[in-house]
């Protein structure tokens, strides 16, 4: 899990990069014999090596190495011998037969190694085999040097490098690089730690590990992390009393370099073992170090997807009697589990009494009735007209651990209260700029600041005020004071530019900045927000102009990448996408459907797209009667999900359109009388936005509604304009 080349596939497949597996199996009996015979030279008498080549297939099962290695062990043996009057290879098929009864294939290179490498070389082998399939002969050397502790790893106080050159020229082992060797085939790696007694192999390598340990300055021990506390991890039991903290310790520190890259099922481990290591007794002597040991436990238990063991350590943690500032973690952690889950009403509930129990004010999960709204609206914006955007991105930093433990909190919860609650989402904001504005700067500040700017454009029609924010969540973002500033920033980005830029920048634009949004979120493990920069460019791409081919590849990678982080919200969105772009391209297997994408998630915004994006698919087609009739259906707008995003602005276009044509065929005045004051009351919509100078994507929209209505009118040559 730790290898280099491992590491690179999985951020690969994470950032939504397809790799082809190519699975080499063994050869088949002709192809050994086509071998065996080239091997001997003698590929004009394929036939005399029949017999021969049967055995080696028997013996060997076709794998490569180990017929080469066969062949080898025949020679040495002289069982396979060159005669230099015939110019050819003879062998006795009868011996060569016995050979493989009386010795196993397993022990064959073991043996091999035995008979032909020198005892101290092989005590290089040993160790070099616990490191891995590479690694570092300076290791090996520190590792052998330790001759008091450690008598059975090597009978020599240094490791001369003609060992090495040795084992090299006998062809097992190969340079990677200047500082770094490596097995010349897995399969000696494996044959090497055979040369360890199996009753001994575990305690050799936790000794090793041992000894690693105790040898490597820090830096170097951060280079080795991994694989020195994997050894010794090997027998976790037989690591004494006085050394069992440090241990524990060095599995705290491992396990988290494992989660910064990615690893989490082997940060699991490394946290479970640490876990162990402390037992009971690490709640009373160790308890800071206990209670990360189970937070980031229950948070690498996220990511792998075992959610049973994320919810025991978690409880585990809830249920002790210690402060709230170290239950937090765990909070969060539940938080986002419920999140990936789509459930959001305990999340809200959660969130209150992590604010009750810091002595915070709360709110009660119901809806908030619009004169407290305006209220609040207006004293938050009385607050931020007394600052400049100067002021804010200079303000210091605030100190009190709770002040920002309760902006965290209510930053956590923005998405649930969005989806399950959303009246509360302005005061829940207000909330957040009053603290910031009155206590400071700190990462959720950045939130604050960039949930302001959304609800100035989409609450309030304010771009002005949007734009000042958005430039002071950008200053903030680039302050070397915001810690986090990965988590802040894929959050951010998303509420920016799904819900600001797009009224005064080309969609093009918005593109790029999604995408460095989902790295940013992905490298700092908040995978919500990752998943939804994802399906906002997925939102937005749709309507870029690019070629179908290539937009289904991209939303295609974009959907597994949400299935792999289990992000099933953001996914769903992708998915309406998605089939929206086969179906335009006749490529549609009927896998997948609007209802399907609609049922597949709680959430009020996904019901809304699938709407939207049927919609979109009846106009593309012209199929106007679906259309309307889907209007007619409706019980409620899609636009009330989707307030201030470009699907609003999109849905806003596809309904006045839809709205025109219903009115050219609709049978009485009076209906037509209604399609068109419809569409003309959305239409008028376009003009608002465009006369205050903003949302140049929707020009091009109104240009096609004023002509579709001039049509309706019969007035063909304005429609031509």
């Amino acid at each position: 899990d730790s290898h280099p080349l491992t590491l690179q596939l999985r951020e690969g497949a994470q950032l939504g990069i397809s790799t082809t597996t190519i699975d080499i199996g063994n050869l088949d009996p002709i192809h050994v014999k086509s071998l065996v015979a080239d091997v001997l030279s003698m590929e004009d008498h394929e036939d005399a090596v029949s017999t021969l080549a049967a055995t080696v297939q028997k013996k060997t099962d076709g794998n490569v190495f180990y017929v080469l290695l066969f062949l080898r062990s025949l020679a040495e043996e002289e069982l396979l011998q060159y005669n230099f009057g015939t110019m050819r290879w003879h062998w006795d098929d009868e011996a060569v037969k016995a050979k493989l009864v009386t010795q196993n294939v397993a022990t064959v290179l073991v043996d091999l190694l035995r008979s032909s490498v020198s005892e101290s070389s092989q005590n290089a082998l040993k160790v070099a085999a616990c490191l891995g399939t590479s690694f570092s002969p300076s290791v090996v050397a520190l590792a052998l040097g330790e001759q008091d502790d450690v008598s059975s790893l090597s009978d020599t106080g240094s490791l001369n490098s003609s060992y090495f050159d040795e084992l090299k020229e006998a062809g097992l082992l190969e340079r990677e690089s200047d500082e770094v060797l490596r097995f010349a085939h897995d399969q000696i790696q494996l044959s090497s730690l055979d040369l360890i007694p199996e009753n001994h192999r575990i305690s050799f390598k936790s000794k090793l590990g041992g000894i690693l340990m105790k040898k490597m300055d820090r830096d170097r021990l951060d280079d080795h992390l991994f694989e020195v506390v994997s050894l010794r991890n090997s027998c976790t039991d037989a690591v004494p009393g006085d050394e069992r903290v440090p241990m524990a310790k060095m599995n705290l520190r491992a396990g988290m370099k494992a989660a910064e890259n990615g690893s989490f099922d082997m940060a699991k481990d490394y946290f479970k073992a640490g876990r162990e290591l402390l037992g009971d007794a690490g709640w009373k002597d160790e308890p800071d170090m206990t209670i990360q040991l189970y937070s980031e436990g229950a948070n690498a238990s996220l990511f792998c997807g075992s959610l049973d063991t994320m919810g025991r350590l978690i409880d585990e943690v809830l249920a002790k009697d210690i402060p709230i500032e170290a239950k937090l973690r765990c909070y969060e952690i539940k938080i986002r589990a419920l999140t990936a889950a789509s459930d959001w009403a305990p999340i809200i509930d959660i969130g209150m009494d992590v604010r009750r129990q810091l002595g915070q004010s709360v709110m009660r999960n119901k809806p908030v009735p619009l004169w407290k709204i305006m209220k609040e609206y207006r004293k938050t914006d009385r607050m931020l007209k007394k600052v400049t955007t100067d002021d804010i991105a200079t303000m210091p930093q605030v100190k009190d651990k709770k002040v920002i433990m309760g902006q965290l909190i209510m930053e956590r919860i923005l998405q649930a209260v969005y989806h399950a609650q959303p009246t509360m989402m302005p005061i829940i904001v207000f909330n957040m700029v009053q603290t910031s504005i009155r206590h400071g700067n700190n990462s959720s500040a950045c939130i604050a600041f960039a949930s302001m700017a959304m609800l100035y454009q989409c609450m309030f029609d304010n771009a002005a005020k949007a734009s000042d924010l958005v430039v002071v969540t950008d200053q903030l973002l680039n302050s070397p004071d915001v810690q986090e500033a990965g988590r802040v920033k894929a959050l951010s980005i998303q509420k920016c530019y799904c819900f600001v830029h797009h009224w005064h920048s080309p969609i093009q634009q918005t593109l790029a900045p999604f995408i460095e949004g989902y790295q940013a979120g992905l490298y700092a493990g908040e995978t919500e927000s990752a998943a939804y920069n994802l399906s906002s460019r997925s939102i937005h791409l749709f309507s870029a102009g690019r070629p179908l081919p290539a937009l289904q590849h991209e939303l295609e990678s974009f959907a597994s990448v949400c299935a792999q982080l289990n992000q099933t919200p953001a996914q769903s969105m992708i998915r309406a996408d998605l089939l929206s772009v086969r179906k335009l391209r006749n490529t549609d297997n009927g896998e997948d459907s609007f209802e399907a994408i609609a049922n597949s998630d709680s959430a009020v915004m996904i019901r809304a797209k699938t709407v939207i994006s049927r919609m979109e698919l009846f106009v593309f087609f012209q199929d106007w009667s679906s259309a309307a009739q889907l209007l007619r259906k409706l019980e409620e707008d899609p636009r009330a999900a989707a307030v201030g995003s470009w699907v609003y602005v999109r849905y806003t276009f596809l309904e006045s359109l839809v709205s025109f044509k219903a009115a050219q065929a609709a049978s009485s005045w009076a209906t037509k009388r209604q399609w068109k004051k419809r569409g003309i009351k959305l239409m008028k919509q376009f003009g608002k936005w465009i006369s205050k100078g903003r949302n140049p994507n929707t020009v091009h929209s109104l240009h096609l509604l004023t002509a579709e209505l001039a049509a309706m009118k019969g007035n063909h040559s304005k429609a031509k304009e």
